[in-house]
């Protein structure tokens, strides 16, 4: 790995991608994990220091071609303009076989350049416990925890990309998925919310019914 600033790692291959973006994400699960059971054993809620640690990492791709943009007639892991594209990405480890899917063509094929690092993105408290009856212990609320922690915000959960809505300048970087971390997140705890399962064992097709 070659550092590039000091947030972001350029990384050659898919794999070392994958590997240091749960690096990452380890880091700060951990880091808001253990300020939320040190609060709620009746120790001090986190700095400012320590809550800048609570981020999801953060995926970039920048692909410069030399000439025309190669055409593929694969639906995914391709690019039709040149760019940097960014994502923020949770659990990385569980999505590992979906990341490399996408990442080895781009690479490959497309002599792209991958880039790990650290997002503004916070991480929910409650997302980083996972069953949640951790956090009925210090007889701390919902509401004392949240003047100290990231909490889930339905206005930070959109769908403005996958529905086109999205909008960005030429200077800024344009979107590499249809959900962030936070996103996929609230979708994976709506999914133990409705079917009671570890949303690690639903399988790949869901059938909603009302």
């Amino acid at each position: 790995m070659t550092t590039i600033s000091t947030s972001f790692t350029r990384v050659t291959t898919a794999e070392d991608a994958v590997d240091a973006l749960d690096a990452l994400y380890q880091g700060a699960s951990r880091a808001v994990r253990e300020a939320v059971e040190r609060y709620l054993a009746g120790g001090a809620p986190p700095t400012k220091a320590e809550r800048a640690a609570f981020r999801y990492p953060e995926l970039r791709i920048i692909y410069a071609p030399e000439g025309l943009v190669p055409t593929n007639p694969r639906a995914f892991a391709k690019f039709s303009v040149p760019g940097t594209f960014s994502t923020t990405v949770t659990q990385p480890a569980a999505f590992r076989a979906y990341l490399l899917e996408q990442l080895h063509p781009l690479i490959a094929e497309f002599n792209a350049q991958i880039e790990i690092g650290v997002s503004t993105q916070e991480i929910p408290y409650p997302y980083v416990f996972e069953r949640g009856d951790e956090l009925g212990r210090g007889g701390a609320s919902a509401a004392d925890l949240a003047l100290h922690f990231p909490i889930p915000l339905l206005s930070e959960v959109g769908d403005e990309i996958a529905d086109g809505l999205w909008e960005y300048d030429d200077e800024s970087s344009r979107p590499l998925a249809l959900f962030d971390a936070v996103r996929a997140d609230f979708s994976l705890r709506r999914l133990v919310h409705y079917t009671g399962t570890d949303w690690r064992d639903v399988q790949p097709w869901i059938l909603l019914t009302n």
